[in-house]
């Protein structure tokens, strides 16, 4: 007569020398687990044919998705929403495969047990969500493109592409930067080339004594021999301020917004101007230094000062020096009050007096 496996473990307490029942129990175990399978095993074979349905069709949706917002011109957009979409889908068929191969989880219990898990893995990844949802907005709004020239911070150069988690960025020296699109989307970008052309401001100093009437039109000549440097607007130049005893004149031209003209107008420019100047006999101050005028009174001050230095050095050759120069006390100077200004008192009730004779 059989028995039951409760029995066989009851046995085995009240006789743990019984090695032949622990094998009988092992084996009815595993026969369990076996036979449980085999029920199992239809639901396996269709969650696996649904789980393939499933991805297939998450597949064709992604690439359905991208190719569609590609067409639109939005080439970054469609590749972040073709594998959301994708992921998306992936989930659900997950979630499906799971109700299949275990009829007694409810899709309820799922979607419970996944608000849970959502709460979880949003305070785990909360920078990489941050910058996922950065990413769709700068997609969507779309401030820049694949192909603008930006700066952020010390950053610049051109955006290769607008990923889910951070925009790369070409430096002008060929390195490239990864910016998280949270501080892109938090901060000043300047975008170079949101419009087709752009300024360029230089300055030129000239002297004092220089015509500049005849220093605009030698400039204004200057800048109309660069070929990239544009007709209209006009170029602008304008004498700004005095500085440094020289009349600085602020250059302006327009030239297309990509990086390699400002460079190459720049430099033609100042080889233009500097070309035309000289020719014109305009001379661009090497160095400015400021000089000042000194007064009357400061002239006969060094003057004293070495005569009185003069004196002084004949008498020490004349006296004798003392035995004991350790002994020997210097006298305290005594600023001279007629000869320096610094040091001049007022006399007695003349600051008063100059207070009472200000008007209240």
């Amino acid at each position: 007569m059989a028995t039951s496996p409760r029995e066989v473990a009851a046995d085995l307490v009240q006789s743990p020398q019984r090695i032949g029942d622990a094998f009988e129990l092992v084996w009815d175990k595993l026969n369990g687990w076996l036979h449980a399978f085999i029920l199992l095993l239809p639901n396996l074979i269709a969650g696996i044919i649904v789980g393939l349905l499933c991805v297939g069709a998450a597949y064709l949706a992604g690439r359905l998705t991208q190719r569609t917002v590609e067409r639109a011109g939005r080439r970054d957009l469609g590749h972040v929403l073709g594998r959301l979409v994708y992921w998306f889908l992936l989930l659900i068929g997950v979630l499906v495969v799971m109700t299949i191969v275990l009829p007694s989880m409810q899709p309820v219990d799922l979607f419970a047990s996944l608000g849970v898990g959502s709460i979880a893995v949003g305070f785990a990844f909360k920078d990489v969500l941050q910058n996922l949802l950065a990413g769709l907005l700068i997609l969507i709004r779309r401030p820049f493109k694949r192909g603008d020239q930006i700066k952020v911070d010390d950053i610049e150069g051109t955006v290769q592409a607008v990923e889910t988690r951070a925009t790369l960025v070409k430096t002008y020296s060929g390195r490239l930067v990864i910016i998280p699109n949270s501080d892109i989307y938090s901060r000043s970008v300047t975008v170079n080339t949101a419009y087709d052309i752009r300024r360029i401001d230089i300055v030129v100093p000239v002297g004092l004594e220089v015509d500049l009437t005849q220093a605009i039109e030698v400039i204004k000549k200057a800048l109309a021999s660069v070929d990239d440097i544009l007709d209209a607007p006009e170029p602008d130049v304008l004498p700004w301020e005095f500085k440094d005893n020289n009349v600085n004149i602020v250059v302006r031209w327009w030239t297309k917004s990509q990086r390699t003209y400002e460079v190459k107008t720049r430099s033609q420019a100042i080889q233009a101007i500097k070309a035309c100047c000289e020719a014109a006999g305009i001379a661009i101050p090497a160095d400015t230094k400021i000089s000042f005028a000194q007064p009357d009174f400061v002239v006969a001050l060094k003057k004293d000062a070495e005569t009185q230095q003069k004196a002084s050095r004949g008498r020490e050759k004349e006296l004798p020096k003392p035995a004991d120069s350790a002994a020997a006390k210097l006298a305290p100077i005594e600023p001279d009050e007629r000869n320096d200004p610094e040091a001049a008192k007022p006399k007695d009730g003349a600051l008063n007096k100059a207070d009472e004779e200000l008007p209240r």
